[in-house]
């Protein structure tokens, strides 16, 4: 059974008080001070408490049923509608609070803080309930009513005994005829006098199985062994009546709550002639109440924060789940017992004594935030006094202290960084644009000092052009990209990389930005392109001089080719054995100066009369190739094996050009034995692109390392013209073919252990 307080502040509510049950809804509405409400799914109002009214200046009846734009402007009603979809659609527990302005009956506004939970009944949505709070002092109650006078009319004392008489028969009629209410008298000592309607539909008795017994065949045995009925009489005598809650025993033995009044019946002589009872089925009430109380609970134990709340004494009257885990102390051990004795150690921390007695005694909202000892981590509270007590939100900080205080040391390894920072400036930023942080070397050449910048906001410290330019990679930093730019200051080129700077969680704190001076490498970049085009412009007159020089000079030794064959046909005869060899030697000069002419005029047209590139299948022009040289092939019997080759972004004819001079030269400085030649390929990432690494292995004579260089060298020879004829330019050729693809060629050898030639090629996309 629960309790309630009669007139003379006795409690009548017997074993409710043993099960808590009223008592604890009771704490969770009213001992902590907060106002609580509760709205249906279109936003009225469908139950409120006493100090809703208080803060509103409407009365509870006023407020019921009445739409909260009663009390809220159209913002904060968007506010309270997003927050409970939110938390429909999220299927969360976690609360977010809102801050409201709650507009009075008197016009005036109060700044409040509310968390809104969605309430549930049988698993669906049936509105939602509010714990709202000030924000600032607590808001005066307001009076919604003022006393009855009494009233003294004389014409009661001169009713007639006939008046009295016929109104007494009319009461009768009408208890009698009542079915929401089991209206019945007792005798003195307690016995069934009376039965009515509603008494026969409540408790199941019919008015003869009831007239006669005693009054307690209602009681549960429970309050029977506690005497809970005699001393309901007796209080019902000593105090003019007694109103009392519980569960009560039906005729078939079930169980129902019940609201009884109990008033003693007296004559004209004030004669005690026992007591009228009017008893109420209450269950349905009884079963919603504890659903909201449960709700309630519900709503307090999810609060994000630890909840607890004390009394005008300290005495903790509410703790939440949340606060049992940090304080160490399950709710039923601390309820009832004062703070202080809980914790005596905090009543000796100034901080947290004022903060207590000042909210206590002045009725403000305090705070304090400190390390305590006896729990072991910092502790951030935050406590609203009422006129029943103060409530107390509070939270474990410590990981929130840890990465302030890991900010600070690493602000200050930043701020160590940047001072020596050569040639340019870092700053750090929050998302406000303001910066924490502007040091280095750099300040030496801007106008701006460090003082100017750090505590300064971006768009106080810079100009109105440098702004423009800045600003963008400021805020993609802290949407956590990485941006740069490139712009004028003060007279200098800068380049500015700005950088998110993140937690450990990587939730993104703050920005940075790094300025580099690039005004000299800028213009020796701008002096080393000038040098580059006049380089590409000497180039290509040297290719054209070239070419026009290979042309040119081909006439000439064709003449003298023809007439030296001419003196070789006609006076051949007539030659000495010294004339026939001097002859063979200017042939065989002008025959290799041909060879080289030609070599040299191919090797100047690389990049002028080259076919633009494109796929092609390396396996095609390998083929081509030996067929190029299949004489020389089938001389030497020199045996040349392949892997699949792949297909290549190339000009086929030059790519042609690379295994001819290549194959021919394995074949060439194969030795002694039989030449044994082998390609293969590889496929490798380079500079973020697809290539292939093409390779030519032969088992010949080698070459020493620090010629390796040397061999693509233009006229570069390591053998000399009797032993391994040649222009000298063909693997120069192979070089500038596979530059002008965008690749490189390059050697791995050791003497008389062969060769590898080894040159890359991008890669075709699909291959």
């Amino acid at each position: 059974m629960g309790s309630r307080q009669d007139r003379s502040g006795q409690s009548l509510w017997g074993n409710l008080d043993a099960d808590g049950a009223l008592t604890r809804y009771r704490a969770l509405v009213t001992a902590i001070g907060d106002n609580i409400c509760q709205l249906d799914e279109s936003g009225r109002f469908v139950a409120v408490n006493e100090r809703i009214a208080e803060l509103t200046g409407y009365t509870r009846a006023e407020l019921r049923g009445e739409h909260i734009s009663l009390v809220l402007d159209e913002t904060d009603i968007e506010a309270v509608e997003q927050e409970i979809a939110d938390q429909i659609d999220a299927d969360t527990d976690d609360v977010t609070p809102l801050e409201l302005d709650v507009r009075t009956a008197a016009g005036t506004t109060v700044p409040c803080v509310c968390r809104l939970a969605v309430f549930e009944e049988d698993g669906s949505v049936q509105g939602t309930v509010g714990v709202i709070r000030t924000r600032s002092e607590p808001t005066q109650r307001v009076n919604s009513s003022e006393p009855a006078e009494a009233s003294n009319d004389s014409t009661d004392q001169e009713r007639t005994a006939k008046d009295s008489g016929e109104r007494k028969e009319a009461f009768q009629s009408l208890v009698g005829a009542v079915e929401d209410y089991a209206i019945f008298r007792l005798n003195e000592g307690g016995h069934v006098l009376s039965w009515n309607k509603g008494a026969k539909q409540i408790k199941g008795y019919d008015r003869d199985e009831i007239l006669g017994k005693h009054f307690s065949t209602f009681y549960t045995e429970e309050d029977k062994a506690a005497n809970v009925p005699q001393q309901n009489l007796k209080s019902a005598l000593e105090n003019g009546s007694v109103e009392d809650e519980g569960w009560r025993i039906r005729k078939d033995g079930s169980r129902f709550w019940a609201n009884v009044t109990i008033t003693p019946v007296w004559d004209d002589d004030d004669t005690h002639r026992g007591y009228l009872k009017v008893t109420r089925d209450m269950t349905d009430r009884r079963k919603r109440e504890m659903e909201l109380k449960s709700e309630l609970q519900r709503i307090f134990d999810r609060i994000s924060d630890a909840l607890y709340a004390v009394d005008e004494e300290f005495r903790f009257t509410l703790v939440n789940e949340r606060a049992e885990e940090l304080l160490g102390y399950p709710e039923k051990d601390v309820l009832g017992e004062k703070l202080w004795e809980i914790f005596p150690s905090a009543a000796e921390i100034d901080e947290v004594w004022e903060a207590f007695h000042t909210a206590r005694e002045e009725q403000v909202a305090t705070s304090y935030e400190l390390y305590y000892d006896h729990l072991g981590f910092w502790v951030e509270a935050n406590l609203y006094p009422s006129e029943t007590g103060i409530s107390v939100y509070f939270r474990d900080v410590t990981e929130r202290k840890r990465r302030e205080q890991a900010l600070e040391e690493s602000e200050q390894r930043y701020r160590t960084i940047a001072e020596y920072f050569p040639n340019g400036i870092v700053t750090l930023f929050d998302h406000t644009l303001d910066y924490t942080l502007a040091a280095g070397q750099g300040f030496e050449k801007v106008d701006e000092e460090p003082s100017d910048v750090e505590g300064a906001n971006f768009y106080d410290a810079w100009s109105a052009e440098t702004r423009d330019d800045l600003e963008p990679i400021l805020r993609a930093a802290l949407n956590g990209e990485r941006r740069s730019v490139e712009l004028w200051h003060d007279g200098r080129e800068w380049i500015i990389y700005a950088v998110p700077v993140t937690d450990s969680e990587g939730n993104v704190f703050a920005g940075m930005t790094m300025a580099h001076d690039i005004t000299e490498r800028k213009e020796n970049q701008r002096k080393l392109e000038e040098t580059i085009a006049q380089l590409e412009e000497s180039n290509k007159r040297l290719e054209q001089f070239a070419y026009a020089a290979s042309h040119d000079l081909q006439e000439p030794l064709r003449m003298v080719s023809s007439y030296l064959q001419l003196i070789e046909h006609r006076y051949g005869d007539a030659f000495d054995e010294d004339g026939e060899e001097f002859l063979e030697f200017a042939i065989d000069g002008a025959d290799r100066m041909r060879k080289m002419i030609e070599a040299l005029l191919t090797y100047s047209r690389v990049e002028t009369r080259g076919e633009p590139l494109e796929p092609v299948a390396l396996d095609d022009i390998l083929a081509d190739a030996r067929q190029d040289i299949r004489v020389q092939i089938e001389e030497t019997n020199a045996e040349i094996t392949a892997g699949d080759l792949p297909r290549v972004e190339g000009d086929a004819d030059q790519l042609r050009q690379v295994f001819q001079n290549l194959l021919g030269n394995a074949i060439e400085y194969s030795g002694d034995d039989r030449p044994r030649v082998h390609i293969d390929a590889d496929r490798r990432t380079s500079d973020q692109r697809q290539e292939w690494v093409i390779s030519v292995c032969d088992e010949g004579i080698g070459i020493e390392a620090d010629e390796q260089d040397r061999v693509f060298e233009v006229f570069e020879r390591l053998h000399t013209r009797e032993d391994h004829p040649g222009t000298g330019i063909g693997l120069a050729l192979c070089r500038r073919i596979i530059e002008r693809h965008g690749g490189e060629i390059w050697v791995d050898s050791e003497p008389g252990a062969g060769a590898t030639f080894s040159f890359t090629l991008p890669a075709v996309e699909d291959s």
